[in-house]
């Protein structure tokens, strides 16, 4: 195979994988922004149980330092 066969099928190759990772990227900003509209209406709510549920759905454990901090903001924002 030439050099310029090899260069060209590369570039394919990139190109085609270019196009999966935005695929992927697109779905993931989707599921992000569904995410904050769904926390802000929680904040908006009130809704406390609602809120560490979804810490829970993220992937927070009970009790981990991300997850109290969270729910420390949640609660100083509450009291505004």
């Amino acid at each position: 195979m030439a050099a310029d066969e090899d260069t060209d099928l590369n570039d394919v190759i990139k190109e085609e994988q270019s196009r999966g990772r935005r695929t992927l990227d697109m779905k993931t900003r989707r599921e992000r922004q569904q995410l904050l509209r769904d926390l802000r209406r929680l904040l908006n709510s009130g809704d406390e149980r609602g809120f560490l549920q979804a810490m829970r759905s993220v992937g927070l454990k009970d009790g981990s330092p991300e997850f109290l901090e969270a729910w420390r903001v949640w609660r100083e924002t509450q009291r505004r």
